[in-house]
């Protein structure tokens, strides 16, 4: 049999880490091979929670001769003899992420989510770069022939940085391009395995250029379906909106507005198009997140069933995507993955080469082979370059401390309108947030 490990940076993450644990007990990974698996995270409270979840799902569904799981603080012991690292990790955690929207809320600045663009995103960007990078060298040096997936936002901007600063195998995964591709099968009334996407551009907004639906085209499908039925796009009306100006569909969901804030993040957009703005009803509000991690905790201590958890629907869906990718490179089974982020090289004409891009990939035992997916239309790259720009500002900014950077990124954001609000914006999150930052910002 043979000896795969996986490690999990990150690993309180209260939702991704039970979602990895179930998809892997249901994997032919868990048939075929000895899995361990090595929880990785700084807060040894959470981290020992998750070490007695991950242990009873593994035990309850019968894989504990085949998957061992281990904890630790120290990552460079975890990375010894390491396969693939999965890093979810959150630099500040839930209090940050609150900061990130709510400092600039204080100056009339809304963000749906504020992970990936606006204040909150470069100011998320700030915070992670240097710990991703630190990551990525520590795992280069130890198991240098592994394959880093980074699940943490802003996703492009990480994947970006690593790729940039380090030589580890890297790759950002987003699970939003299932949600996608799910969407599009509810349209047309199939299974998302009839479905079949070629996207192109950034994370969180790019395009699906051409798709096909039980092999047959899907634009022309779409079309008719629209004259047919038109209600059937109500339900995603912003994205449908989108569509009808540059007959390309954008994904995912309310991602793209945050990357148009001149005509979607103002108050009578936000209305219209009925957004929910953070946290409502993400795992970060915490009117969701106590009952959850009570629950998590419940079991951990053995006054309530496993079963609980594992019952939960759709519980493996944030991590199920990874375990494909990881069953298709170890076990050699090709392949079709909807969306993984890479450095461009051609695959999205239009974009620089050296940027990351969102593109489909086969994947096989060779490794992830991305797809040329063309050109992407004059108009979707002037919004797109800007983006790019903006995030190459924001890794300068990060591992230099320097302000004026930082600001530079916020001018090409589109957020804030005024010099110096984006100064006393920036100050404020920087003042409080300055616990979860490398000392140059200090200065």
């Amino acid at each position: 049999m043979k000896e795969v490990k996986i490690a999990l940076v990150g690993a309180g993450s209260l939702t991704f880490t039970p979602s990895v644990i179930k998809a892997l007990t249901r994997s032919k990974l868990a048939d075929e091979c000895m899995l361990t698996v090595a929880l990785i995270d700084v807060n040894k409270d959470i981290l020992d929670v998750m070490y007695k979840i991950s242990s009873k799902i593994v035990e309850a569904t019968g894989r504990s001769s085949n998957i061992r799981v281990e904890k630790y603080t120290d990552r460079r012991e975890a990375f010894e003899g390491v396969d693939f690292a999965i890093v979810t990790i959150g630099v500040g955690g839930v209090e940050a992420t609150h900061l990130d929207v709510e400092i600039p809320r204080k100056y009339g600045i809304e963000q749906m989510i504020g992970d990936t663009v606006g204040p909150g995103g470069i100011m998320r960007g700030i915070r992670h770069v240097p710990a991703l990078i630190d990551i990525a060298s520590d795992l280069d040096d130890i198991s240098p022939n592994a394959y880093l997936f980074n699940y943490s936002n802003p996703l492009t901007v990480l994947t970006r940085a690593v790729i940039r600063e380090c030589k580890v195998r890297t790759y950002g995964l987003c699970t939003g391009i299932f949600g996608v591709v799910d969407g599009i099968a509810r349209i047309f009334g199939v299974a998302s395995k009839d479905v079949k996407l070629y996207i192109g551009g950034i994370n969180h907004f790019y395009w699906i250029l051409d798709f096909t639906v039980k092999g047959e085209p899907g634009y022309p499908k779409l079309e008719r379906l629209i004259k047919e039925k038109p209600k059937v796009i109500e339900r995603s009306k912003l994205i449908f909106d989108l569509y009808k100006i540059y007959k390309l569909i954008p994904g995912p969901g309310r991602h793209v507005a945050e990357f148009l804030p001149h005509i979607f993040m103002k108050p009578e957009a936000i209305a219209r198009y009925n957004f929910k703005l953070f946290p409502e009803g993400t795992i970060y509000d915490y009117k969701v997140r106590k009952p959850y991690e009570e629950l998590l905790r419940a079991i951990a201590s053995d006054t309530k069933p496993i079963d609980e958890l594992i019952g939960i629907k759709g519980l493996e869906e944030e991590g199920i995507g990874v375990v494909k990718l990881i069953e298709s490179i170890v076990l050699d089974e090709p392949m079709f993955y909807p969306g993984i982020n890479v450095a461009n090289d051609g695959c999205v004409e239009g974009l620089p080469s050296w940027s990351v891009v969102e593109v489909p990939a086969y994947v096989d035992s060779a490794g992830i082979h991305p797809i040329h997916v063309g050109k992407l239309h004059k108009s979707i790259v002037g919004l797109t370059i800007p983006r790019i720009m903006q995030y190459e500002l924001t890794i300068d900014a990060a591992l230099s401390g320097d302000k004026d950077l930082a600001i530079q990124a916020m001018m090409i954001d589109g957020y804030v309108d005024d010099i110096e609000k984006a100064r006393k914006i920036l100050s404020e999150l920087i003042e409080a947030e300055t616990r979860w930052l490398p000392g140059y910002w200090l200065r």
